[in-house]
C-alpha cells in the first residue's frame, strides 16, 4: 500500500443538508448495497437522535472517508457501524489513518468508554488487527440484518490493552448492540442465542 502525504482534517458533520453530508453519503451509497446498508432516511433519523454520529476526513475540502459511529451510554462503549473510503482515494492509507484517529479519540465521544466495537466479516479481520483491534474468541455472533440474520465476528479495540474480557462485559456489549443500535427486544431469540454461547472469559486475539 502506497501512503500519500495527505493533510487530512477530521470532523463531525451535524448539518444534514450540507455539502459535506452529501459527499459522505455519496461514498456510502457507492460502498454499501441495499442488502448491506441502511436507508438514508433511517440514517438521518439515527443522526438526529444524537448518539449516532457522522465523522468525515477531508483533503483540500473534499470528503475522502467517512465513519458512522454509535455511542452506547450503558454500558459505555463506542461502536463503528459503517466506514469507507472514496473509491478514487483507496490504497493511500486513508482508512487506516481515520480508524487510528478514532481509537485515539474515544474519550472525546464518550468519556467513560474504553472499548471501540465492530461487527465484521472474515475478510476485514486482518485490516483491523493491524491497528491493534482484537477478535473476541469463542463468541458466536449473529448480526440482526434488515434482510435476515448474518453470521459475523465481534472485534474490540481496548484502550486498556486487556488480553481477556469477562462474560458480563461482552454480554453488555451484545445486549447494547441488539437493543440499542439494532432496536431489537431483549427477548429476541437471536440475542438470547448469542448470549448463551458467551464463555466465562473471552480471549482477545
Amino acid at each position: 500500500m502506497k501512503k500519500a502525504n495527505l493533510a487530512l482534517l477530521f470532523s463531525r458533520v451535524e448539518h444534514y443538508s450540507s455539502r459535506r453530508f452529501q459527499e459522505a453519503i455519496r461514498i456510502y451509497r457507492a460502498e454499501f448495497s441495499h442488502d448491506t446498508g441502511l436507508p438514508i432516511a433511517h440514517i438521518r433519523k439515527l443522526l438526529q437522535a444524537g448518539d449516532y454520529q457522522l465523522l468525515i476526513g477531508q483533503e483540500e475540502q473534499h470528503v475522502v472517508v467517512f465513519a458512522l459511529i454509535w455511542i452506547c451510554q450503558k454500558p459505555a462503549f463506542v461502536h463503528l457501524d459503517y466506514f469507507a473510503v472514496a473509491e478514487e482515494w483507496k490504497g493511500k492509507g486513508i482508512g487506516t489513518t481515520l480508524y487510528r484517529w478514532l481509537t485515539e479519540h474515544l474519550a472525546d465521544f464518550s468519556p467513560r468508554a474504553q472499548l471501540l466495537t465492530l461487527e465484521v466479516e472474515d475478510d476485514l479481520i486482518p485490516f483491523y488487527q493491524r491497528s491493534g483491534t482484537r477478535l473476541l474468541q469463542g463468541v458466536s455472533y449473529i448480526f440482526p440484518g434488515l434482510h435476515g440474520p448474518v453470521p459475523m465476528h465481534l472485534m474490540v479495540h481496548d484502550a486498556r490493552g486487556r488480553a481477556i474480557l469477562d462474560r458480563g462485559t461482552v454480554r453488555g456489549i451484545v445486549r447494547g448492540l441488539y437493543c440499542g443500535l439494532h432496536q431489537r427486544e431483549a427477548r429476541n431469540p437471536l440475542l438470547q442465542s448469542c448470549l448463551k454461547t458467551i464463555p466465562a472469559q473471552i480471549s482477545l486475539t
